[in-house]
Parts: structure tokens; sequence; C-alpha cells
């Protein structure tokens, strides 16, 4: 049986008597498979009334009760219970599987022993035909509609409200979808359904997943999260994706914001978000490795183990003098190859194609390209080093509006 089916019975008293239809099902969220508690009534005169489940006597074509309504102590609600109706159909399922929303189109039960359970939802266009009333006509001109069921048993909420998005699986199975399918899934979501998505996941996630977003619904989870969860996010932005989002928000929410922000983090933002928007210094991250001229090369192994996690690519290494000035770069495979005992300053190129803080970004485009770097360093005063501009923040540039989140980030 289906909850459209139970929902669509009349209620009668113990002569016959016609009380009502079912209105909603109540059932509690503490079992695998849950039973039904109680049924909500809308009498003759739109009245409702919520009996527990002992009191109905038996049920066919009609639900009948073993006693009068005003023999009934009617039942409480409590915050472990599930309303199908009003809570689950028509809510929208997260398919962790095919990486996509899917809507609760029904929900089918089982009797065992004289008690109903939940066993499943359906999501397939078969739950809406039963719905609508089409199942017979549809099985009449022969058009096969297969049940698509996910088991009750692999159902979860998130924070255990069940007005909220429910997961095909539990939420540890979210984290492992790749970011930019999870910024998908928030896309399509509401707000606040979208917020619980990202307050499920640790901060790297969920930051990653972020990032994905429109930028648009960017600015639109950060003004309705709650402030400090949205300030540790930015936290683990990449710095450029960072002071974009910053830059689109309101003036005093970025301050407030910024001020929440772990003080080196913050100061960073801080300072790319005084370069003009369309400028190498707007765009460009301040994640880089560099090193000293009279670092060995088994000494910048060494440094690059440390600090590679924490900086945007790795495949370039920035050399520079003791004064802060960009001297040099060397590639990654080159330094593998090198004698570790020479120092960095023996293989470093020396002629160093860059641009200035303040060169427009198409130009630091067409740079990128007409050179083919993954990264071309930025600097200010001609020599000072201030961050890097990778190849995937180029491509940005050029493509359009549409496409830049969709942009993967392949050289972290």
């Amino acid at each position: 049986m289906y909850l459209s089916e139970f929902i669509k019975k009349t209620v009668i008293n113990p002569e016959g008597k016609r009380l009502g239809k079912i209105k909603d099902v109540i059932v509690s969220s503490e079992s695998p498979y849950p039973i039904i508690k109680a049924l909500t009534i809308e009498m003759s005169s739109k009245d409702q009334s919520t009996i527990p489940w002992k009191y109905v006597d038996k049920m066919g074509r009609q639900l009948k009760l073993k006693t009068d309504l005003g023999n009934i102590n009617e039942y409480k609600i409590t915050r472990s219970d599930i309303r199908l109706v009003e809570d689950v159909l028509d809510m929208q399922v997260v398919d962790i599987e095919d990486k996509k929303l899917r809507r609760v189109n029904d929900l089918k039960l089982s009797a065992t022993n004289g008690y109903y359970h939940v066993i499943g939802v359906d999501i397939g266009i078969h739950g809406i035909m039963r719905r609508l009333g089409f199942e017979r006509i549809v099985k009449t001109l022969g058009v096969k509609t297969e049940e698509d069921i996910i088991a009750w048993n692999d159902i979860d909420t998130l924070k255990g409200d069940y007005s909220k998005v429910k997961l095909k699986v539990p939420k540890q199975n979210l984290k492992k979808l790749h970011p930019a399918d999870i910024a998908e899934i928030v896309d399509q979501l509401g707000l606040n359904e979208s917020i619980t998505i990202l307050n499920s996941l640790d901060d790297e996630s969920a930051a990653d997943t972020l990032e994905e977003v429109s930028p648009e619904r960017q600015v639109s989870l950060l003004e309705e999260m709650d402030s400090k969860r949205a300030a540790d996010l930015l936290d683990e932005m990449s710095p450029d994706d960072a002071a974009d989002l910053l830059g689109d928000l309101p003036d005093e929410k970025a301050e407030e914001l910024l001020t929440l922000m772990k003080p080196e983090e913050s100061k960073d933002l801080r300072k790319l978000l005084e370069y003009p928007e369309n400028t190498a210094g707007g765009i460009m991250t301040t994640e880089f490795a560099s090193v000293q001229e009279d670092m060995t090369i088994q000494d910048v192994l060494n440094f690059l183990r440390e600090v590679g996690p924490d900086v945007e690519t790795i495949y370039y290494i920035y050399v520079k003098s003791k004064s802060g000035d960009l001297v040099g770069v060397m590639t990654l495979r080159e330094l593998l190859l090198a004698d570790p005992t020479k120092k960095i300053s023996e293989f470093m190129i020396r002629d160093v194609i860059n641009a200035d803080v303040m060169e427009d970004q198409y130009e630091v485009a067409k740079k990128i390209a007409k050179y083919n770097l993954l990264a071309l360093p930025v600097v200010e005063n001609e020599k000072n080093i201030r961050g890097i501009i990778t190849v995937d923040d180029a491509i940005d540039i050029v493509l359009p509006t549409a496409w830049k989140k969709k942009v993967p980030r392949m050289f972290r």
C-alpha cells in the first residue's frame, strides 16, 4: 500500500457513520522502518483530530475505528514524530548516486501484525501517476512505469529535522562527492536547505563547495549563514576567490566577516581588496611557493613538503632575494632533477615573465596564453612579488560568466 492510497480512505465509527478522511499519517523516527503511531483525521466540519493507531479496528476500503471519537484521547505529536504528508511528501531528496535532486512522489507502506511500517519513498514517475489517479489509464494504454523506491533505512535527515532536505544515504557519504557536484545540488536547493548542506560538511569541504557555487548564490549564502561559520569558510577558501566574494557583499557585511576571520587571512584579503577588480592584483592569489636564493635544492624540497598543502600551485617555485625582490623561477621538474647539494640560484631562470599588480586582467590572460604558462607572478614596483595568477584564473577571465565556476582547479 502507498500513502497516496491511505489518505484517500474515509474514516467511520463502529456503527459505520462517516466521520471524515485521513489527512496525515504520523510515524516515529526512532526505528529504521517507522511504525504508524497516529492518524490525523479531517472531519466534515473541517476540524482536525489526531488519534492513536491503537483505536483503529480494521482497514479495508474504509478505515473503521474501535470507538467513537468522543471516547478517544487525542494523540500529542512529539519532536521525534514525522508527519508523512506535511514533512515528507513532495520534499526533495538528494540522490547521491546520480548527483541530483529528486522529489518524494509517494511513500510505500507495509502491513505487519496489524501495524503499518514505512518501508521506502517513491521518487519515480509511477508515484506521480498513482497520486493523480492515472495508474489504471497508464496500464490500459500499455505504458510501463517502474517503481523507483529508496528504502527508508537509507533516508537520513540533516540535524534530525524532517522539514529539511532528505539524503538518500547518510551525511558522511555526501562528503565523497566532488565539491562541484555538491555545489550543483546546493544551487538547486532553497537557501535554508543549502546552508544545512554546507553546515553538514567540514570547513575545508564546505569552502571548496562554496567556491564552485554561482557568484550570486555565494552572496546569498554568506548573508544568511551564521557570521562566524561564514568567516571560517572564507578562511579556508583560496584568497582570490574569497576576495571576489567579499567584494560582492555589502561593505558592512564584508567588514564584519573580515573582523571575524583569522588575522593573517584577513590581512591578506584586505590587501587584495585594495586592488581594482579587473587588474592582476584584483584576481591574484597570495598563496604561492617562494624561497630564498641562497637555499640549496635539498633545502627547497624540504621547505616545499611543509608549505605544499597551503599554496595554490607548486609547479613553479619563485626565488626571492633577501630584500624580497623576484630574481628567478624554477619548475618543480627542474628542481627534482637538480643536484640537491647545489644552490637554487645556480639553476633558476633569471628572466622571469611577470605582470604588474595594476595590469589589466585581459592582458594578463593574453600573456599566460602567449608564453604557455601555468601561473604568472604578479609584482609591485617592478620587482616585489605579491602573488600569482594561475592558468585556471586566466581561463575564468575569457570564459562567459556562466562557465566560470565550471573551470577545474587542476593545479593546486
